[in-house]
């Protein structure tokens, strides 16, 4: 192999690892962009949303046409496939501002149950209902049974 081969070759080979990173993010991007977002609202609305863009609760809550009274963080930001559960209902206890008594009160959560779910509430408010799961010994099936009774 003479030297203007050797030439070639490198030449070839830094043009194709130079392709190669290029190329596959312009077709990432152009994926990401024409796909929607697909939001879940349980609870007091059966709705499957779908959004353009990331959807805040507040994008959800303007486009279900109705009021924040569940004191969720209009903010927040939702994930594609998230489900977020709206509760019906009067007297339900906030996750954020319930007292030890209060969240006790709740069938299946003890005292240690109620002192996690306060331990976790000072280092990081509830953002939505779902963050409920996040404190250790409280499953779905737990979350499932409670989330009717509960608000932010």
């Amino acid at each position: 192999m003479n030297s203007f081969e050797k030439i070639g070759l490198i030449v070839l080979f830094f043009i194709s690892l130079i392709y190669s990173y290029v190329k596959p993010t312009a077709i990432v991007e152009n994926i990401q962009t024409k796909q929607n977002i697909v939001i879940y609202v349980e609870g007091e609305f059966e709705k499957k949303l779908s959004f353009k863009t990331k959807p805040t609760i507040n994008d959800v809550l303007t486009k279900l046409q109705t009021d924040n009274h569940y004191q969720f963080n209009e903010n927040y930001q939702l994930t594609n496939e998230s489900k977020l559960y709206l509760p019906h209902g009067q007297n339900l206890i906030s996750l954020n501002h319930a007292s030890l008594d209060d969240l006790m009160k709740l069938k299946g959560i003890g005292e240690k149950t109620a002192i996690k779910i306060d331990e976790y509430r000072q280092k990081t408010p509830f953002q939505t209902i779902e963050d409920l799961m996040n404190i250790q010994g409280i499953g779905e099936k737990t979350y499932l049974r409670l989330r009717e009774y509960l608000c932010l």
